[in-house]
């Protein structure tokens, strides 16, 4: 048996490392809110600097005449004109007025029906639930000594330099934005749909013919077979016996050989080494060793497979 802490348990470690979490700001209070993308394309696309819009906040009695009169908060957004403009054909119909349905976390100590603004809100309560934000960051800024020596975790299980990780907050309040539901706002959903569902690849028809690759001045095959010319010179014929003599040598090391290949060997003419390979070879014109020389029977130094089973 293996030993506590080797080599099957340090993959496991090394492939999920411990990371050191940040929670400095943990019990902070965080507001989540949801928009619609519409709304959140334009946020994204406008300068940080500006101002996208404005929130009401609104008290509503909803007292009938008794003693004890209930109070309820609206909260609607106002979106800027000149931010629904940027939207380009679609801005007639992005909504100008949202409204937020506000959740909150009731405090201990809390009687029924009041939340820690004093008032009782017709939006639902966050019970039974919590939400946490975990932020991660990339920094390129290796890790300090002092932070590795007041680390808990073992140099094996340490995370890489590059990420860190910290706890944001704690999510007490939740707000939801509501479109209102008018026919501008169906109309903005039926388009969003058909743009989501179109297909990314379209058919047309060409005009000109696509020109796949780029005309060059002279191609790589035909400066390499310069050159090699140019280096080796031209192939001048010599004497039969030298040229015979030399396809003799090539056919006792190997038994089929490619045109190309003898070409090579020789450097002689293509027409007069292709006469000179009639009279003392053969040309296979069938599979398995098709479009290849063989000598003659009279000239091989080795018995074929008829020959020795007979």
């Amino acid at each position: 048996m293996s030993a506590p802490g080797s080599s099957s348990s340090d993959g496991v470690i090394e492939a999920h490392a411990l990371h050191p979490v940040d929670t400095s700001r943990a019990k902070d209070g965080v507001w989540l809110v949801k928009v619609p993308n519409y709304l959140a394309d334009l946020w994204l696309k406008s300068n940080t600097d500006r101002t996208v819009g404005k929130v009401v906040m609104s008290t509503v009695d909803l007292g009938n005449g008794n003693k004890e009169q209930k109070q309820s908060s609206d909260v609607h957004l106002i979106t800027d004109d000149s931010l629904i403009a940027e939207a380009g054909e679609n801005s007639e119909l992005i909504p100008k007025e949202h409204q937020f349905l506000v959740q909150t976390i009731p405090l201990p100590n809390t009687p029924p029906g009041k939340n820690r603004f004093g008032s009782s809100r017709r939006s639902s309560t966050m019970v039974g639930q919590e939400l946490v934000i975990l932020c991660e960051e990339d920094s390129q800024a290796p890790m300090s000594l002092n932070e590795s020596a007041s680390s808990s975790f073992p140099p094996s299980q340490r995370a890489r330099p590059g990420k860190r990780y910290s706890l944001f907050g704690r999510v007490n309040s939740r707000a939801e934005c509501q479109p209102p539901p008018n026919a501008n706002y169906m109309r903005l959903k039926a388009l969003q749909l058909k743009a989501k569902n179109r297909a990314r690849h379209e058919v047309c028809v060409l005009d000109k013919p696509v020109q796949t690759h780029l005309p060059v001045a002279n191609h790589a095959f035909n400066i390499e077979f310069g050159a090699r010319k140019k280096r080796e010179g031209k192939n001048l014929r010599r004497e039969r016996e030298d040229v015979l003599q030399d396809l003799f040598k090539a056919f006792e090391k190997h038994q089929y050989y490619a045109f190309k290949d003898l070409l090579l060997l020789t450097k002689q003419p293509v027409t007069y080494l292709t006469e000179i390979l009639k009279e003392i070879a053969v040309f296979n014109s069938r599979p398995p060793h098709q479009n290849m020389w063989e000598l003659k029977p009279e000239y091989r130094h080795y018995t074929s497979k008829e020959d020795s089973t007979a």
